[in-house]
């Protein structure tokens, strides 16, 4: 697994606690009750990156609080009125664009930046809300459905360096979450490399498609996924 991580579900942004319906309350950051999540995930990156050596290659996941529920944003990301649910969701969002950018200039500082790979996508589509805070627009179905308002997500992959991301543009190509795994060991060195390092090896059923080539390197123009 993991080097370092936080464990928990949806979590409250500022409890720092989480809750299911049996009533499990699980408060792994107690000292930090009252901050906003967002500004502790900030912190927490600078912590990672002020003791990263850059000449080693670094794989961060980040697993954006915002725009889940609950829904909460500081009062200083609003530019409308806190009243309506889809202020309270901009809001969130401009939370969520303070945290990546304040990311990105960590890769700055640290001269990584041109060397970065950055995959942004949502995990699934909006929930059912009859508080107005959420909407699929013209897709049916929610989150937890297997309609495409609960399947089909938006996302972007970016870099600065044309030799990492040489594809640019808008594709309409099938790319299942799944096939991260394989195009994050194809662009790291692949599964020789990714195995010597970590000792574990390829599994034979392994449902997950290498976007490389055609996502990345552009040396194939195919769709992988049907």
């Amino acid at each position: 697994g993991w080097t370092t991580h936080l464990l928990s579900g949806y979590n409250d942004f500022y409890e720092c606690s989480y809750s299911n319906e049996n009533g499990l309350q699980f408060s792994p950051l107690l000292e930090t009750q009252g901050n906003y999540t967002m500004d502790l995930y900030s912190q927490r990156v600078k912590s990672i990156m002020d003791a990263h050596d850059p000449e080693t290659p670094l794989f961060l996941y980040l697993a954006v609080q915002t725009v889940h529920s609950s829904y909460w944003a500081p009062d200083k990301y609003y530019d409308c009125s806190s009243d309506d649910p889809r202020c309270t969701m901009q809001a969130m969002l401009n939370a969520g664009e303070d945290f990546i950018n304040k990311t990105i200039a960590q890769f700055r500082d640290k001269g990584m930046w041109n060397n970065t790979l950055l995959v942004y996508h949502s995990d699934n589509g909006a929930p059912k809300s009859s508080a107005g805070y959420t909407s699929n627009g013209g897709l049916r179905g929610n989150k937890s459905e297997l309609w495409e308002g609960g399947v089909r997500t938006v996302g972007f992959v970016y870099s600065a360096s044309p030799s990492i991301l040489r594809r640019r543009g808008k594709t309409d190509c099938y790319i299942h979450i799944s096939d991260w795994y394989n195009t994050f060991v194809d662009v790291s060195g692949g599964w020789e490399l990714y195995s010597n390092n970590t000792g574990f090896e390829r599994p034979q059923a392994l449902d997950s498609i290498s976007q490389a080539d055609y996502l990345l390197r552009g040396t194939n123009d195919t769709c992988p996924r049907t």
